[in-house]
């Protein structure tokens, strides 16, 4: 496994007027000889232009076509076909300007953060912040299931433009609203020993009905009722019945819950006027439960005796007593005095509704919940239904539902950066980390403002990285930026790939996430996200990557052999699969991945008139290979462009079928895993692919300092990101290249700590 040394130092930074002359001096002439005839205002092909970019302002808004324009040159893809191309001389002239305006960091102090944003939670977040504020199990409750599926936008699905609300949204708030009040404090009932009928009763066995839902039984039969029980707590089970003898025996009454007897007896009681009232003391546990009642030893001798028996009026009461009651933690919390009065209701407004919010409270926010609840007294609520009210509305309040940024009134009114307050900052960094809420000591720190200081911050992200909570991190961000999501929806012929099943999905799964977090808390360089010598496997990967001693369904990390093929993300069953086919490979979408997730280049999308890759190959025949069949798709020049640098790194990874085990055979004739990239640079096979990407690692490195720093803020990078991202490769190299130092460094960033108007550049 090949491995390459932190970045080195930068070049000293280049100012905008050094830049700006170099343009004029150097550049643009080369411009007009290899660029301008197809990429001008008048005709911008491929919705390019380099015209009228002598301006730092412009270069930066250009940055994105620049940096394309970049690879292209240095890789001889452009000028395109036979044109005449730069001279090497000439392209480095280019390419190290290019990464001048890149790396192009304005004045001390003036770096732009970009917009605050609005950011209503998704529904991951929405889930852990129920969790956290409540103590409830949100996700096995499902209270966020009925909300619409949130969109995605720059791969990420909590990015504050597309996380859009709806009305549906709004019904579906109030409903999981109501639902996590009731999970958090337990059902609203009433303590008391009144009895009422159970519902529903099913009668079975011939008789006559009775006033109460009750039956006279000539023959043996039951009553039967289900019904829920609210809280776990004492109970009373009662009825009153009656009978006639009849033989030897007294009727006999069996009273069960849930099949189970808790009652047998004898009933001596022969008339209605004489009826024995029975009373049973039971523990109940909350939920849904069958109680019933049986007369189990009829006896008829025709003219000599019959023996009935009557059942009638069963009810149940309770729970009976305040002590018996098995409520959730958070009711002693709520209503953790006696006093069940405004004074209560008051200080709970106090201490919950920060947390609920995530910010400090205004007086006005404070009374106009406290006048919901003396509404609901005024209008004969009990104190306790106040409270429940009052949490409701909470949990259905935009100052819940959304993360925003409150700018201060000198940014809102002038061109100036606003840093975010403690509170803002320690919702941004926990959402970030945790998907979630800020805990108590993150809470703390921001009354106090100490979260605002440098270290306290370094050390508060270690401290949230050492916690199970940053799971979160690891299968919101992981789980998307690697595609691993996708998974579910990607369909595998188990016809032809017959060890693929849904359990063998979940397992690629779980090994990618196992060593993403293992790259993350191990303090491990993100460069072993490209190759790594180690695995997390079970026996069921093992037999598809074919490594043995492996046994059982339990998760361990492996040593690979010096030998191996795998390590690294691209050589994982998830990767592979997720970039195939049904029923094949396709080195396309392998390539892409490449390109898109891993080194941030992606190629624009196809015009719409371009041929399938199936109608290439009926083109050159039906025996035609897969490469074949590729290099018939280049003979289109539109086609070309893109393919030849996406092709060749699919390629390389021909070996590994649909679903990532090993071949060295497809359709009898020996797989041909290797290529040349544009720019001449050859290779066979994953591993020498590998070290070719190891190579590229400032690309990569930056490219995941960019995907990080949008998951963290919520938005897509801009041109104006530029340097933000430069400051926190900077800081990974400078650190081991560790993700732990990747993440330090977005936070400590100004992007990540101030922001400004959106209307302002």
């Amino acid at each position: 496994m090949s491995r390459v040394s932190p970045a080195s130092a930068q070049e000293p930074e280049t100012t905008a007027a050094e830049i700006e002359t170099e343009f004029v001096d150097s550049i643009e002439p080369l411009l007009f000889v290899y660029c301008y005839e197809c990429h001008n205002d008048s005709r911008s092909k491929g919705g390019v232009s380099f015209e009228n970019i002598g301006s730092i302002k412009s270069m930066l808004e250009a940055s994105e076509d620049l940096e394309i324009a970049r690879e292209l040159v240095e890789t001889l893809q452009m000028p395109p076909g036979r044109r005449a191309k730069p001279v090497p001389e000439e392209r480095e002239t280019l390419t190290k300007w290019i990464d001048r305006v890149l790396g192009y960091t304005p004045p001390s102090g003036t770096i732009d953060p970009g917009w605050a944003t609005i950011h209503r939670l998704n529904k991951n977040e929405y889930e852990n912040t129920l969790r956290d504020l409540l103590g409830i199990d949100a996700r096995r409750l499902g209270l966020a299931s009925s909300l619409p599926p949130d969109d995605v936008g720059y791969g990420f699905d909590n990015i504050a433009d597309v996380l859009t609300i709806s009305p549906l949204h709004l019904e579906a708030y109030l409903e999981a609203a109501e639902q996590a009040v009731e999970a958090a404090l337990g059902p609203e009932i009433t303590i008391g020993n009144e009895p009422r009928l159970l519902p529903n009763i099913q009668r079975a066995g011939r008789g006559r009905p009775l006033r109460q839902g009750g039956q006279f039984f000539s023959t043996n039969g039951s009553l039967r009722s289900r019904t829920s029980i609210p809280i776990t707590g004492d109970y009373m089970i009662t009825l009153h019945t009656w009978g006639t003898q009849g033989g030897d025996d007294l009727p006999h009454l069996s009273l069960r819950v849930n099949g189970k007897p808790i009652l047998s007896m004898d009933v001596n009681a022969e008339s209605e006027a004489e009826a024995k009232h029975v009373k049973v003391p039971i523990t109940l546990e909350a939920g849904d439960i069958e109680i019933s009642a049986h007369f189990t030893n009829d006896y008829w001798v025709p003219n000599v005796a019959d023996r009935n028996l009557a059942i009638d009026g069963l009810c149940i009461a309770g729970p009976l007593t305040e002590e018996s009651i098995r409520r959730p933690a958070m009711y002693a919390e709520v209503f953790e005095t006696q006093m069940r009065d405004q004074a209560e209701a008051r200080q709970f407004v106090k201490e919950f509704l920060p947390k609920a919010f995530r910010r400090t409270i205004g007086q006005s926010e404070q009374r106009e919940l406290m006048g919901l609840y003396e509404s609901t007294r005024s209008e004969g609520g009990t104190h306790e239904h106040g409270i429940r009210q009052m949490m409701t509305a909470t949990l259905v309040s935009p100052s819940f539902l959304y993360r925003s940024t409150s700018l201060s009134q000198e940014a809102q009114a002038n061109e100036v950066i606003h840093t975010l307050t403690g509170y803002e900052l320690a919702s941004r960094l926990s959402y970030f980390l945790w998907s979630s809420m800020p805990d108590d000591e993150l809470f703390s720190l921001a009354e106090s403002g100490d979260l605002l200081k440098d270290d306290v911050l370094k050390d508060q992200v270690r401290r949230m990285l050492a916690d199970e909570r940053s799971d979160a991190f690891v299968r919101n961000f992981a789980g998307q930026w690697l595609l691993l999501r996708n998974l579910e929806s990607i369909e595998i012929d188990q016809g032809l790939f017959t060890t693929y099943d849904t359990e063998l999905m979940h397992d690629m799964t779980t090994e990618a996430e196992l060593f993403f977090a293992d790259i993350l808390r191990s303090d491990r360089s993100i460069l072993d996200l490209i190759d790594a010598d180690d695995v997390f496997i079970n026996e069921r990967l093992a037999m598809l990557y074919g490594l043995e001693n492996i046994e059982g369904n339990d998760f361990r990390r492996v040593q690979l052999p010096e030998s191996s093929v795998r390590g690294g993300v691209l050589t994982m069953g998830s990767t592979l699969t997720v970039t195939s086919n049904p029923t094949r490979t396709s080195p396309v979408k392998r390539g892409l991945y490449v390109l898109e997730q891993l080194l941030g280049t992606p190629p624009p999308p196809p015009p719409p008139d371009i041929p399938r890759l199936e109608t290439s190959a009926a083109e050159v025949g039906s025996q035609a290979s897969l490469r074949e069949q590729l290099e018939a798709h280049l003979t289109d020049s539109s086609c070309a462009a893109c393919h030849v640098r996406m092709d060749p790194i699919g390629l390389a990874m021909e070996n590994f079928d649909a679903v990532g085990g090993w071949r060295d055979a497809y359709e009898n004739a020996p797989i041909d895993a290797s290529g040349v990239l544009p720019g001449g640079i050859s290779f066979d096979g994953p591993n020498e692919l590998k070290a070719i990407l190891l190579d590229k690692h400032e690309t990569f490195r930056e490219h995941l300092a960019g995907e990080i720093l949008t998951y963290a803020v919520g938005r897509g990078m801009e041109p104006f990101d530029r340097p933000t991202i430069r400051l926190i490769t900077e800081h990974t190299a400078s650190n081991g290249d560790t993700l732990s130092s990747m993440i330090e460094g977005v936070v400590l960033s100004g992007t990540f700590r101030t922001c400004r108007r959106r209307d302002l550049r």
